[in-house]
């Protein structure tokens, strides 16, 4: 491969040149562009070609933020510009002499070209509305497809406002209404788009304005789920997954079995909370029933399927327990969390308590329940009811 790279345009004059051994070269603008008027040489250190952000096939200059750029700095100094672009360094302004020499990042420049090409892109996009309305107001016969259009949105630009300093100090009154409006809706629409910690903090960052309509949502949805016929634990596991760090308010974060790349059988879900201590929890359905009736004794013993979940969470516990090790590293390499794995309680959520319609058959669940070694069960009911009395706590 050659050492030297050299671009000449159509009539064979050359306007880049740059030495790959030194990564040293020069870009030169032509007498025939508008940029010549403030910058004659674009020098390079540390490259090996010619980087983005300049024009290849003729020495027209830089791309992007170039000519705002230069035009910028004449007017503060009233000199030609010598612009020295740089891989790795510190940037600097030296205006003693005929010229002003500066010398700049690469990266620096790529990102005020990026965020150029943005705002190029949104009045690009309110240009075209506009020439199309205008088009239609004249010609409505012949642009009649246009007749619909109204100044679009385009993504980006709620984000360039919001960066701004001191925002919140500016906006008046009408800006305030529609950010009102606007913050609880956009809270009620969040689905699937942010993992549960995101979405707690989400809603507790925006709580005053967003907090009703978000968790009557909630509430609304666990209970149109619960009134179903037909009982889907898969459809449950997803919901909670969503959702299940505010059902359990004392938890700061939510490992799923798919976190684990460790050999074995995981729980649906390992709940962490505050200190990075781990408890299990095990899903199973609202209509899971619970006991089950032992008529020759007259009392009530574990149905077969919570029979099994228990059995299950035991096991699930014991893997926990004797992985530890293994577990906290493989979830630290993989989620970049720092996890405590001491005595972890496991958690089933599974049947109503309007299944313990007797009272002989409440008491028998407590007994079974206490009896339980490191488990607890948790009523879907109950939860809810958890839930809305959060929501009261919380509103007053």
């Amino acid at each position: 491969m050659a050492n030297i790279i050299e671009k000449k345009n159509k009539d064979d004059l050359p306007f880049f040149r740059l030495n790959r051994k030194t990564k040293k070269g020069k870009y030169t603008i032509l007498p025939n562009f508008s940029q010549y008027k403030y910058c004659e040489v674009v020098y390079f250190t540390g490259f090996d070609r010619l980087p983005s952000g300049f024009y290849t096939n003729d020495g027209i200059g830089l791309t992007g933020s170039g000519i705002f750029l230069f035009q910028e700095i004449s007017d503060q100094y009233k000199k030609k510009i010598e612009l020295t672009l740089i891989a790795d360094g510190v940037p600097k302004i030296d205006a003693r002499g005929k010229k002003v020499r500066i010398t700049l990042l690469y990266g620096d420049l790529s990102a005020i070209n990026s965020e150029v090409r943005n705002t190029k892109r949104i009045r690009n996009e309110e240009i075209r509305t506009e020439v199309r309305r205008f088009l239609c107001k004249k010609f409505s016969r012949q642009f009649k497809q246009f007749r619909s259009i109204t100044p679009q949105y385009t993504a980006g630009e709620l984000a360039e406002t919001l960066k701004q300093k001191n925002l919140i100090n500016r906006l008046g009154t009408e800006d305030r209404k529609e950010l009102e409006e606007l913050i609880p809706n956009y809270l009620s629409s969040i689905q699937g788009t942010l993992k549960a910690k995101k979405k707690l903090q989400v809603v507790f960052d925006s709580l005053d304005a967003g907090k009703k309509v978000y968790f009557e949502k909630i509430i609304k949805e666990f209970k149109s789920k619960m009134k179903r016929r037909i009982q889907n634990e898969q459809i449950w596991q997803d919901f909670l997954s969503e959702y299940i760090l505010l059902l359990r308010n004392t938890y700061g974060e939510v490992l799923e079995k798919e976190s684990v790349t460790l050999q074995g059988k995981y729980p649906d879900f390992m709940l962490l909370d505050p200190y990075g201590y781990l408890d299990i929890y095990e899903i199973k359905k609202p209509s899971t029933n619970l006991l089950k009736l032992d008529k020759s004794r007259n009392n009530y013993y574990w149905d077969v399927e919570m029979a099994k979940a228990i059995s299950q969470t035991e096991n699930y516990l014991h893997q926990v327990q004797r992985s530890s090790d293994a577990l906290t590293n493989d979830i630290r390499r993989n989620k970049g969390l720092d996890v405590n794995i001491v005595r972890p309680k496991g958690y089933i959520i599974a049947g109503t308590r309007d299944q313990l319609k007797k009272g002989k058959m409440l008491d028998d669940f407590r007994i079974l329940s206490g009896a339980l070694k490191n488990i607890d069960i948790i009523l879907y009911d109950d939860l809810l009811s958890n839930l809305e009395s959060f929501i009261r706590r919380i509103g007053t």
